[in-house]
């Protein structure tokens, strides 16, 4: 996770978070999850989705809170992912695009 901060044109800082998302993630570990990017409030966040291989309904549903959550603080959220890879096909299973859409930074190939 890196921290870089940035000045925005007013002169405050801005700081940018990334927060990687690898290996299996779900039930068991979206507790920890949800406390990692709780901690990472006070700045924007990109989450790297690349390394998913598998995620369940619970790591959607935090997803969708914490780009909730970036927004009503005037913080935005971004979820860097390839076209067809295991975060893409769970959120076309679970009908989330509407919810995450907005977010989400395909890399294309």
């Amino acid at each position: 996770m890196n921290l870089p901060i940035d000045v925005d044109q007013d002169g405050t800082s801005i700081v940018n978070h990334n927060f990687d998302l690898v290996g299996e993630c779900g039930i068991r570990n979206v507790g920890e999850m949800a406390s990692a990017l709780q901690t990472l409030a006070d700045g924007d966040i990109r989450i790297d989705a690349r390394g998913l291989t598998s995620a369940d309904i619970s790591v959607l549903q935090l997803l969708v809170s914490a780009r909730k959550s970036a927004a009503a603080k005037g913080r935005t959220l971004s979820i860097t992912v390839e076209e067809g890879d295991v975060l893409h096909r769970a959120i076309d299973r679970a009908g989330l695009g509407s919810a995450l859409q907005d977010v989400l930074a395909p890399l294309h190939r």
